[in-house]
């Protein structure tokens, strides 16, 4: 008889990424022109750079959390509290954490 093991952290249930934000074909031309328009006239726009934080399940890769961010601070910001969530937190405590049902 063989026993399943239950996962002992999130970590072993969910995987953690940064994804590009979907954009239609206008969105992105628009957020590439603004870009580029800033970037000769000295200022930062970088609508091109959001991204979304996903995380989705090992088992069959359907995301259960999508978190949009702004930039690549606040991306890394999220990346890594989620990270460490996902190393320390078991299955049920982190889904209940971000509200995952």
């Amino acid at each position: 008889m063989t026993e399943t093991l239950e996962p002992s952290t999130a970590g072993e249930v969910y995987l953690l990424g940064l994804e590009p934000r979907r954009r239609r074909r206008l969105g992105r031309f628009v957020a590439g022109a603004l870009d580029l328009w800033c970037a000769t006239s000295g200022g930062r726009f970088e609508l091109t750079g959001e991204g979304v934080v996903v995380v989705r399940r090992r088992e069959d890769g359907v995301a259960e959390l999508r978190l949009p961010v702004g930039d690549a601070e606040a991306g890394a910001v999220l990346l890594d509290l989620i990270t460490g969530q996902l190393e320390e937190l078991d299955p049920e405590e982190f889904r209940g954490a971000w509200g995952i049902a």
